[in-house]
């Protein structure tokens, strides 16, 4: 009688595990970024690339230099939780870490730049190429890209929502 009630309990405990597993939402999420903020004479775009990797394009028509401020640069998830954005010059030499300090990414008059980055916290998902999953897809994120325009400060805004993938 003691080996069925185990065999029962081990049937009922994979049942269990089964059934847990088919709860989990295992839908993947595609974040799509809106601009909500812009910045007069400086086009900014800002696409999911993949796995947590983002693409910025940044066209400059103003008359003088402007620079990317990576440092007060931040995405803000949707739990509220803030990260300092990375900057990924070349996906090919991703770093191991998240530097200290990062140079701005300096655009010319009437020149354009195009580059990545991602989220502090969650670099390493990054690097291992796995999409991290956001907290609550029902709310957005938000992604605050820092300029330096003659000497102020400039934030453009992006919100991000997540959309599930097809």
């Amino acid at each position: 009688m003691l080996m069925r009630n185990s065999g029962i309990t081990g049937l009922f405990i994979v049942g269990l595990l089964a059934g847990c597993a088919g709860l989990s939402d295992s839908t993947h999420y595609r974040p799509v970024v809106t601009e909500q903020k812009s910045i007069p004479h400086v086009a900014v775009t800002v696409s999911h690339k993949a796995d947590g990797i983002y693409q910025v394009q940044v066209n400059n028509s103003l008359p003088e230099t402007v620079s990317l401020q990576w440092n007060n640069s931040a995405y803000v998830n949707t739990g509220g939780d803030t990260t300092r954005l990375i900057h990924i010059q070349n996906l090919d030499r991703f770093p191991d870490d998240a530097p200290a300090e990062q140079l701005p990414s300096r655009i010319a008059r009437g020149a354009r730049l195009k580059t990545y980055f991602v989220g502090e916290s969650w670099i390493d998902y990054a690097r291992r190429g796995v999409m991290p999953r956001p907290r609550d897809v029902e709310n957005k994120a938000r992604i605050y890209l820092s300029f330096n325009i003659n000497d102020k400060r400039i934030y453009w805004t992006g919100d991000v929502t997540f959309v599930p993938d097809k």
